[in-house]
């Protein structure tokens, strides 16, 4: 016997399968929508799909509901099709997966707990499970994150609540934004007995603001001078370089002029985006003298590099280089060097993964370097400033992304970084976005798309670490826990129902 669910209210669940249909692909264009272009929906954009899912007749309409959604959510990536198409339907599948999860989720316990803790739990399941649900996105070898929180990060209005993020990661900002779009269903379609806790959660939500805005983040006091290069080059010139040597001259010359004017300016640490130069400049004596601190600069550069170790494997690298020369006299001497870790899958399997995240000691300080997807990843960052970074650095190559609004998206998620984990954060990209953010997850200029330039700023090293750092992925234990306590009052209530049953049949 399976027991229906306790739904009450004005919301009927009743709905025949066409409305149901349309709610869903309404809700997956509202997902999409919210991730590359106008990031607030969010708070709204699951709405549609509790309309459709409540009541919802079986688990495998759940589930294609569910999986409805994250296949259109999931199509909001398409400035990536200059990698090929492959990578975009695979990424709508993946995310169309973690939704069906959701949707099997809320079939299995949404309005079957009953009484007042059953209401309670009706309100917060939706967020529960959307955490449960973005979690898995960003663990596994394969997985690909869609983080609510990186949508409201760049939203002036909305930052208070991204100041939960030092404490529970970025995954807690999304767990209050899809408690929003519960309370909003719960306040606009259900009413009747739901009502007291969904203005409950009303509450908490605004407490949750009003903490963010009374103890915004704390921004450090030990000040250096930064300078992002950004060579404003598009990925064509690049693959010309690679056969016209005069092209690659002009990609040599470029972040030689720019690289520079940032040591002229007295930068303290100064840094290129991811692949920079795709030349053998740690092998070539010439490109060494042009393009690395000369013996009077009083900075460090971390270069973005493709190299190759006797063995021939190929990496991409981030490069520390100080002046002063190395053990064979060729000008820069390097202090250290972070090979990229994650690596995007089929795209860069030419190259070979860094085995871990470590900053790198320099003059200016302890720098935790990511590169381009590893910003994506919340370990990637708390790893580092676990081991003692004092300022983050995300070199990006976003340039296949074109003018697409991806990289923005991309540069969301590194203001998350900055904000978890308490630390200022540069972003250099290839063809941008380049800007330097703060812990509170503010921007401090940015160069935009495909505009060569010089981004100084001034950042503040911290070497203290936040709860999210010490404690890790704790937010998610926690709504774990809740989960696996709602699933079994279900269940209990499920067996109590069938022996009623039992007992009144005989």
């Amino acid at each position: 016997m399976v027991v229906a669910p306790a739904h009450h209210g004005r919301w009927p669940t009743t709905l025949t399968a066409g409305p149901r249909w349309a709610l869903a692909v309404l809700a997956g264009l509202l997902n999409g929508a919210g991730f590359i272009l106008l990031g607030p929906l969010a708070l709204v954009a699951n709405v549609p799909l509790l309309c459709a899912l409540w009541g919802a007749r079986s688990a495998t309409q759940a589930a294609l509901l569910g999986g409805i959604v994250g296949v259109l959510g999931g199509a909001h990536i398409y400035g990536i099709l200059n990698y090929g198409w492959w990578i975009l339907v695979a990424f709508s599948l993946y995310t169309g997966s973690q939704m069906v999860i959701y949707g099997l989720l809320m079939r299995l316990v949404w309005g079957r707990i009953g009484g007042g803790i059953g209401r309670v739990f009706d309100v917060a399941l939706p967020a529960l499970v959307w955490t449960l649900t973005e979690w898995i996105r960003s663990v596994g070898p394969l997985s690909m994150p869609a983080s609510y929180a990186g949508n409201i990060a760049d939203v002036a209005l909305l930052r208070p609540w991204l100041a939960l993020a030092p404490h529970t990661g970025g995954l807690g900002v999304s767990t209050v934004i899809a408690l929003v779009g519960s309370v909003i269903f719960h306040l606009g379609f259900v009413r009747g007995a739901h009502t007291r806790p969904a203005l409950g959660a009303a509450a908490l939500i605004a407490a949750v603001g009003a903490f963010g805005a009374l103890a915004p983040p704390d921004l450090g006091a030990r000040p250096l001078t930064v300078a992002g290069v950004q060579g404003g080059l598009a990925n064509p010139q690049y693959q010309a370089a690679q056969a016209d040597p005069a092209a690659m001259r002009d990609v040599v010359a470029t972040y030689e002029t720019l690289t520079r004017q940032a040591f002229d300016g007295g930068a303290d640490l100064v840094v290129w985006p991811e692949t920079a130069v795709r030349a053998p400049v740690l092998e070539t004596r010439s490109l060494r003298a042009r393009l690395f601190p000369r013996p009077d600069d009083a900075g460090t550069l971390i270069a973005g590099l493709i190299a190759r170790d006797r063995d021939g494997r190929g990496y991409n690298l981030a490069v520390a280089i100080g002046p002063g020369e190395d053990p064979d006299g060729k000008p820069g001497r390097e202090l250290g060097r972070q090979a990229k870790v994650r690596l995007v899958p089929g795209v860069e399997a030419h190259f070979t993964a860094g085995p871990a995240w470590r900053p790198i000691a320099t003059p200016a300080g302890r720098v935790g370097v990511l590169i381009c997807l590893e910003s994506v990843y919340p370990i990637g960052a708390r790893t580092l400033v676990a081991h003692g970074a004092e300022l983050l650095v995300v070199m990006s190559n976003d340039a296949g992304f074109g003018r697409s609004p991806i990289t923005d998206h991309m540069t969301r998620r590194a203001i998350v970084r900055a904000v978890e984990t308490g630390r200022w954060l540069l972003r250099v990209g290839q063809a941008g976005i380049t800007t330097l953010i703060d812990p509170r997850g503010r921007s401090h200029g940015a160069l935009g798309l495909f505009v060569p330039g010089v981004l100084d700023g001034e950042a503040r090293l911290r070497d203290d670490a936040t709860l999210y750092v010490r404690w890790g992925e704790w937010w998610m234990a926690l709504c774990g826990v809740l989960l696996a306590l709602a699933a079994a009052l279900a269940a209990a209530r499920a067996r109590r129902s069938r022996r009623v049953s039992v007992r009144s049949t005989t």
